[in-house]
């Protein structure tokens, strides 16, 4: 239970809060500027001109919170205090949600309220005869974790990276790994088949990684060399095996999938095997209710590939905004994110890379401007790239590229 008190001084207020790891980032925007808690594991941190401390002499899970500003109202002040109570992770709260260029990343693309990942494991027939024409009616993505070394027909060469599927690595034989050097190997051959497939792609980028399930006996390798594996090749895991004829028996199990992502505001995903033949197979009537369900969801979820909406949590987690001008005529934003993304999670713990490549992490955040009321069509410019948006009731919708140019927003008339 979270619980707290607040109290102001000549212009100091002191926040308490108990109850919670402050782990990541809590975010807090007051009128004369951006100011961002940051990590609270080095018990100092640092606000944009001012100052902020974290005390856990109290308990490990107690932080003490001192703010100075100017002249501020205290209904003002309440309703900071009552933000960093309530802690939205992961968005910027705006104290003065009105003010031109208060800025909110959005929870996921196109501000939608949760992600849906479809997976399929060892490029089955099945896959090419049912599951990817049905992706393909419905203008859907899925990724498809690959083993090169088995029934790589050119369909799957040639034809599936160009109708918008995505590869994941599944090693190359789906034989197991019995040393670091065999592991190697495994996910080496099946990356260079990956590439081999989208000519167009730049190299290194980001690839899926799903484990693959094989006999007793034959994955010998230890985590440790897994996780050095996956950060050599640039593998991002999709976390833990969760099928559809497993754990989801029918269709009404997968479309509760759905329903949980939405409510919670997370990724959710089901990994198939066969759709309508092979092993371990979903039915097609249940696999049809599931994606005719995501048809009818489309307004609150974005349907996507894993590595799609790894990038998008990862930059968004670490993200700012920081307002640099704001007038009637201009508006010009500072966009960054600090990456450090989770690469693989094995017996229930979480492995992140600090020294990730940003340059990687290059997918767009949706971001949500206040500009001003008389604002209607907007030009939005980040370096070479302009787009046009409309705002409504004063509020702008629109993507830019974090750690990359300042992003400046006119009226489009002007």
């Amino acid at each position: 239970m979270v619980s707290g008190y607040k109290h102001t001084i000549d212009g100091i207020l002191v926040i308490a809060v108990a109850g919670r790891p402050f782990s990541g980032l809590e975010r807090l925007f007051l009128p004369t500027g951006p100011f961002f808690v940051r990590d609270c594991s080095d018990h100092k941190m640092s606000f944009h001109k001012e100052s902020c401390y974290n005390s856990t002499s109290v308990s490990r899970r107690t932080a003490i919170f001192i703010f100075k500003f100017q002249a501020m109202s205290v209904s003002l002040l309440c309703a900071c205090a009552a933000a960093m109570l309530i802690g939205i992770p992961q968005q910027a709260i705006a104290a003065d949600a009105s003010a031109p260029g208060a800025t909110q990343v959005a929870p996921w693309k196109d501000n939608k309220k949760a992600a849906f990942l479809l997976m399929f494991d060892d490029n089955a027939p099945s896959h090419l005869k049912n599951a990817i024409p049905e992706l393909k009616k419905r203008n859907f993505t899925g990724t498809f974790y690959v083993c090169p070394g088995k029934g790589w027909s050119d369909a799957w060469k040639k034809e599936v990276p160009g109708m918008g599927m995505e590869y994941g690595n599944h090693t190359n034989t789906h034989s197991g790994a019995k040393d670091a050097e065999k592991l190697d190997e495994e996910i080496k051959l099946c990356a260079e088949a990956i590439d081999k497939a989208y000519p167009d792609r730049k190299t290194p980028r980001l690839i899926s990684w799903g484990q693959p399930g094989t006999g007793k006996g034959t994955w010998l390798v230890t985590n440790e060399q897994v996780r050095e594996a996956c950060m050599k090749y640039n593998l991002i895991d999709r976390g833990p095996f969760m099928g559809a004829a497993i754990h989801y028996k029918n269709g009404k199990d997968m479309v509760a999938v759905v329903d949980k992502a939405i409510s919670s505001g997370s990724a959710g995903y089901i990994v198939f095997h066969g759709v309508g033949g092979d092993w371990l197979s979903a039915s097609m009537p249940d696999f049809l209710q599931l994606l005719d369900y995501l048809v009818s969801k489309q307004d609150q979820i974005w349907v996507t590939d894993h590595i799609s909406s790894h990038k998008y949590a990862t930059e968004r987690a670490g993200a700012e905004v920081k307002v640099v001008e704001a007038t009637d005529k201009k508006i010009q934003l500072a966009l960054t994110s600090k990456i450090s993304p989770r690469i693989i999670e094995l017996d229930g713990k979480s492995y992140t890379n600090d020294k990730a490549d940003p340059k990687l992490y290059d997918a767009p955040l949706t971001l949500i401007t206040k500009v001003p009321a008389s604002w209607q069509k907007c030009q939005i410019t980040q370096g070479a790239q302009k787009t046009t948006a409309t705002a409504a009731n004063g509020t702008l919708q629109y993507e830019a590229l974090p750690n990359s140019d300042p992003i400046s927003i006119q009226p489009a008339t002007l």
